[in-house]
């Protein structure tokens, strides 16, 4: 019997591919963040009390007690084999790696990011039209700066509260 996929290439489709974006961006199944916590709709029961490990890439329906990984998902969701579904996630993988990491804000912290790109996301434009901004204006991207890094500090809250 020959193997159709190699050890590596199930690898990669299991672990590099985000999960919760698979779910959203390429099935297209219904998610939403609730408290923090990414749920989508399961397509074994259709109940919405699931979740995921971003840590182990995997998705968990609490009602009919059914794991997911990658693959898994996309056999159900599809209602492909097994051989379909690694050749679709092969097919859509450059694609889902590139857009698959969810990009609402509630979203972003779903993966690690460099603190530089954080920062620079919540850096409001500076004006073009004035080389010698104002106090005010200074004023007001200085106030905007700090709102926005409170709520990166109360999303970093929750993220520890989630992992510990």
């Amino acid at each position: 019997m020959t193997r159709l996929f190699s050890a590596q290439e199930l690898y990669g489709m299991r672990n590099d591919i985000p999960i919760s974006g698979l779910i959203e961006n390429v099935l297209k199944i219904p998610a939403r963040t609730t408290e923090g916590v990414f749920r989508f709709l399961c397509p074994v029961c259709g109940e919405f009390n699931t979740s995921v490990n971003f840590k182990t890439n995997l998705a968990r329906c609490f009602c009919c007690k059914k794991n997911f990984n990658t693959i898994d998902l996309v056999m159900v969701a599809k209602n492909e084999n097994f051989a379909k579904a690694v050749r679709f996630l092969k097919k859509h993988a450059k694609r889902c790696q590139s857009h698959c990491v969810s990009q609402k804000p509630e979203d972003r912290r779903q993966s690690p990011r460099h603190i530089g790109e954080i920062v620079k996301s919540i850096m409001p434009a500076k004006p073009d039209s004035d080389p010698l901004e104002s106090i005010e204006s200074i004023s007001n991207r200085v106030s905007c700066i700090e709102e926005k890094l409170e709520q990166m500090i109360d999303q970093m809250d929750i993220i520890v509260k989630t992992v510990t």
